[in-house]
């Protein structure tokens, strides 16, 4: 293999990373005078026109994209029948580095920034109607500086509302673990696919919360049904901002209110969970006490229209010829009492002696 690439523009140094279909080396941009990353494609696919298809696909579609968040393409090329990929060099490894041999996941705060971080960046993705397909830590690089986290590998991106195909029928492409249960029946891929793949990070980043929000949050994304996960990364990422610091479970509430899940798929070996579904609220009971008051009210109403029927009749009723007018008989009165119970008893017997 030739050491320089792009007519000498780069010179290719240590090997960064080996997959199936390419290698990653950092460069040095000697035009520029930088350190970059190169994916060269495998010399066993370079005759392959589908692969080499997909491949050259990937800077495409990866330089319409400008985030922090996202590994910037910089310039592509050929050498020796063999296209290659000019990318931002970041120098501090993968998730898959971070996550390597503990098995404990990672402090909640630093769960929870990097989480974040992969939200913002795949939601301009999912922005612009393009969905990863292949989201997993292998694929979530570090910076070693400042700890930030940038999405790498659109290789297999596939903007949302295509309906041609590069793989060949039956052909799955991805990483089986973090993939959703429509991408391994080759069904319609939408940025929910990219949402199970976050719910499949979540869950070995933060293994051992006990958190009920977090770990809610983390079923749904993993829920069998891509209607019922969030719809896309933005809107997760929303979610996870309710539960940074104190961790507020009302946004618990709040996303069983949206949704009436069924079984979760149990991707990561754990057993299969429920989501209760959502109860109507019922009306609140009134206490003995208030209905006593309230019918004591209803009785004192109706007591007191009738009173004022008959003054009513009283005074409009024609007088006798030269008779004198009598004023009308002053009204009885209804015994009071401060007691609601006692009060709707006297208004009881107040109404029998009237009736007689």
């Amino acid at each position: 293999m030739n050491r320089y690439l792009g007519a000498k523009r780069y010179e290719l140094e240590d090997r960064l990373g080996h997959g199936g279909m390419a290698t990653v080396y950092s460069a040095h941009d000697l035009k520029l005078d930088r350190k970059v990353a190169i994916k060269l494609l495998a010399d066993n696919f370079s005759g392959d026109d589908e692969v080499r298809t997909r491949f050259s696909r990937e800077a495409r579609l990866a330089a319409k994209l400008d985030h922090p968040n996202v590994v910037q393409v910089f310039d592509v090329g050929e050498e020796d029948g063999r296209p290659y990929i000019v990318m931002e060099h970041v120098d501090g490894g993968t998730l898959a580095d971070r996550l390597n041999g503990r098995g404990r996941g990672v402090p909640r705060g630093e769960a929870l920034r990097l989480l974040s971080q992969l939200c913002q960046g795949l939601g301009h993705a999912h922005a612009r109607k393009l969905v990863h397909r292949d989201i997993k830590p292998q694929n979530l690089l570090l910076r070693e500086s400042d700890g930030s986290l940038k999405i790498a590998d659109f290789g297999i991106a596939r903007a949302a509302e295509e309906t041609t195909r590069l793989t060949r029928p039956g052909k799955v492409i991805g990483t089986e673990r973090y993939m959703a249960p429509e991408q391994l029946a080759d069904g319609k891929i939408t940025p929910a696919a990219d949402i199970y793949a976050c719910g499949v990070v979540a869950d070995e980043l933060l293994p051992q919360t006990r958190a009920p929000d977090l770990r809610e949050i983390v079923e749904r994304c993993l829920l069998e049904d891509p209607e019922q996960r969030f719809s896309d990364a933005r809107s997760l990422g929303e979610a996870l901002e309710h539960v940074d610091g104190d961790g507020d479970v009302g946004v618990v509430r709040r996303l069983r209110s949206q949704t009436r899940p069924t079984n979760r798929l149990p991707a990561t070996g754990r057993a299969t969970a429920n989501w209760p579904a959502p109860t109507a609220r019922l009306p609140r009971r009134r206490s003995a006490r208030g209905r006593i008051a309230a019918v004591a009210a209803a009785v004192a109403i109706a007591v007191a229209g009738v009173i004022l029927a008959l003054d009513s009749g009283g005074s409009n009723s024609p007088s006798k010829a030269g008779s004198a007018v009598q004023p009308p008989a002053p009204a009885p009165s209804v015994p009071q009492s401060a007691d609601p119970a006692e009060q709707a008893r006297d208004l009881a017997d107040f109404l029998r002696a009237q009736s007689r």
